[in-house]
């Protein structure tokens, strides 16, 4: 018996051990990222992830070394490796696996791969995660700025209609889903419902709590009503 209550204090005492291990890792390299050492950063991150001990750490550890490629330029490489952890990670469970796809996805958005990004997108909106979550928010905002540059105005409009639905997202989101709806119909030519979208713009942009610029929704209300 008391061979066996040593064993599980040792086992016990490890387990904290690790759980430590990783919160301390993780400091590390977020403090040489700070620094732009971003070799050891990837390095320390590595060790976070092996350190991990559940989807979150996980996931904080691979997006850490993600961005840490990043900042020595080396993009393939670092998008092969975070690809690869959705693939083949199975500590990783829906929401994290969304995170990490997001994150891909944002960083060529705006680059001529914008394509692959959008597959990267509906990807991770197959991945389940609260309607109210940030991360469920950015899925379709990063879809809307991508079919907003193909000027697929209908398809914006359709992804964005995902946020829009959701009345617990933060005001902050709700505010540029209308804007961003307003300017997809407002393009489209059809002012009633630019408009309208523009005031709900408006409504909720008036409700974040911190200092919010929301005069983009009011020089669009502005320039319809003439």
């Amino acid at each position: 018996m008391k061979t066996t209550l040593i064993a599980a204090g040792l086992l016990f005492g490890g387990l904290v051990f690790a759980e430590a291990d990783f919160g301390k890792i993780y400091a590390e390299a977020g403090k040489a990222a700070k620094a732009k050492d971003f070799a050891a950063a990837e390095a320390k991150y590595g060790e976070a992830a092996d350190a991990a001990k559940n989807s979150q750490q996980k996931c904080l550890a691979v997006l850490g070394k993600f961005q840490a490629m990043r900042g020595q330029k080396k993009g393939v490489s670092a998008e092969k490796f975070a690809l690869k952890a959705v693939e083949e990670d199975e500590m990783l469970k829906p929401q994290e696996i969304r995170q990490i796809l997001n994150t891909v996805a944002d960083s060529l958005v705006w680059t001529p791969r914008m394509d692959f990004a959008l597959e990267l997108l509906k990807q991770a909106s197959q991945q389940s995660c609260p309607a109210g979550n940030n991360i469920y928010y950015a899925t379709y905002y990063s879809m809307s700025v991508i079919y907003s540059r193909k000027k697929q105005y209908q398809d914006m409009i359709e992804v964005l209609d995902h946020v829009l639905k959701v009345k617990n997202q933060h005001p902050a989101n709700l505010y540029n889903a209308n804007r961003l709806t307003g300017i997809a119909y407002e393009k489209l030519g059809k002012k009633d419902e630019a408009l309208n979208h523009y005031r709900k713009a408006l409504e909720y942009g008036k409700k974040v709590r911190y200092k919010f610029d929301y005069s983009a929704a009011e020089k669009a209300i502005e320039r319809l009503s003439r």
